[in-house]
């Protein structure tokens, strides 16, 4: 009897310490909507933090220490299908790695937990695997990022630091895909392969972080840098097509890891591909301030043909250190930011015909602030446009025909 009451009692023990770092709740619902670049809504499923939230197009990252011990908490609210929360990359025990018949799905109005300890830091995927084709169409995916055990900006324990980070997940939206005939199918629960008849893949829209074409600037997404700022790049795709995504030369991008993993040697290269389900870490600094672009190609898996090109900002702020121009040119914008009107100084060292413009981040000038004009010493500009949308801009100072500034500025 001794010796049976301390093996319940350590027993008790382990369950009573058991805690968890991370609680999750997600949400899995059939109900969310999307705008799309040309202005239509369409439906889509995915997950939300709570019930009063749109579950949006990817969904939400979650972010985690390496060793933190998580608990994913599914709560399907959806009317139909079960889902599930297949843990992309990770490595977990089959039980908590969500593919129905290999670990468990969850059904209407019921709770499934998802249980691990955050493994190697690294950029990873989470997504529905029930009818997977149409549930991770429908939108119902997202991002995992495991940080370093310290939660430091270190791209993994031991590994590269870095200043600035950004995500860019790409996917495609097909819409017809996203009518009730397809996003209602049909379920029973007692049948293990479900056909679904679909139509021919042929997305309109090209998405990164579930935006395309116009939605990108106007939501202000954009790599937001400074001269010699390290930046992490972390690259994925969850679409159905090929992505080649191109940094400018003046990047030095340099590849450091995939899948979750570093490189045992790092490569440098302006072009990555990235294949449905891989993810890639890029390196890389801007040498000079500026306007640049990331530039994401889609092509087709089976012909190699491309389909579709997205630009993503990258806006490079600081005085160009290494050239006289720093100290021959100077440029402050106050109030930043700004509601209707704000002020320009300049102080000029030497006589030059300077130009100022107002640019949006796809570098179309909005508007001319000073005509081209020689001058010389302490200069101040007023300026007010109260129709000036929302949004990330650039003031660009131009010296003799030049760019020779950019700041950035925001208007409320």
């Amino acid at each position: 009897m001794k010796n049976w009451f301390v093996v319940i009692v350590l027993f008790a023990g382990m369950q009573l310490h058991a805690q968890m770092d991370e609680e999750v709740l997600l949400i899995a619902r059939n109900t969310g909507e999307k705008v799309v670049a040309n202005g239509d809504t369409i439906r889509t499923m995915g997950f939300a933090f709570s019930l009063g939230e749109n579950p949006d197009v990817p969904g939400p990252t979650l972010e985690f220490n390496e060793g933190d011990s998580v608990e994913i908490d599914l709560w399907n609210v959806s009317q139909g299908a079960p889902h599930t929360i297949h843990l992309h990359g990770l490595d977990v025990d089959q039980e908590n790695d969500g593919v129905p018949h290999l670990s468990f799905d969850v059904p209407h109005m019921e709770h499934g937990y998802y249980k691990f300890k955050a493994p190697h830091a690294g950029t990873y995927l989470y997504h529905c695997h029930v009818v997977s084709s149409i549930h991770v169409q429908a939108g119902m995916y997202g991002l995992i990022i495991i940080h370093p055990p310290d939660g430091s900006k270190t791209t993994w324990d031991g590994g590269y630091p870095y200043d600035i980070s950004m995500s860019l997940l790409m996917s495609e939206i097909d819409t017809i895909w996203h009518n009730d005939t397809i996003l209602l199918h049909d379920h029973d629960p007692d049948v293990e392969v479900h056909e679904v008849e679909l139509p021919v893949y042929d997305p309109q829209y090209y998405l990164v972080n579930g935006l395309s074409d116009g939605q990108i600037p106007e939501e202000n997404m954009a790599l937001n840098t400074s001269v010699g700022a390290v930046n992490y790049v972390r690259l994925i795709n969850l679409g159905y097509k090929g992505n080649r995504v191109i940094f400018p030369a003046e990047f030095d991008a340099e590849i450091v890891a995939s899948d979750g993993r570093p490189f045992p040697t790092v490569e440098n290269s302006d072009t990555v591909y990235i294949y449905p389900g891989e993810r890639y870490g890029v390196l890389g600094t801007m040498p000079a301030e500026g306007l640049n672009s990331i530039t994401i190609e889609y092509f087709d898996l089976n012909t190699a043909e491309l389909e579709d090109t997205q630009e993503v900002p990258i806006v490079t702020e600081g005085y160009v250190s290494t050239t006289e121009l720093a100290t021959n040119y100077e440029l402050l914008v106050k109030p930043n930011p700004f509601e209707n009107s704000f002020s320009i100084e300049a102080d000029l060292k030497e006589k030059s015909e300077i130009e100022i413009v107002l640019l949006d981040l796809r570098g179309n000038i909005i508007d001319v602030i000073q005509k081209p004009k020689k001058m010389v010493g302490s200069v101040s500009i007023e300026y007010t446009n109260p129709t000036l949308a929302s949004g990330v801009y650039l003031i660009q100072m131009r010296v003799n025909d030049e760019v020779r500034l950019n700041r950035k500025i925001i208007k409320n």
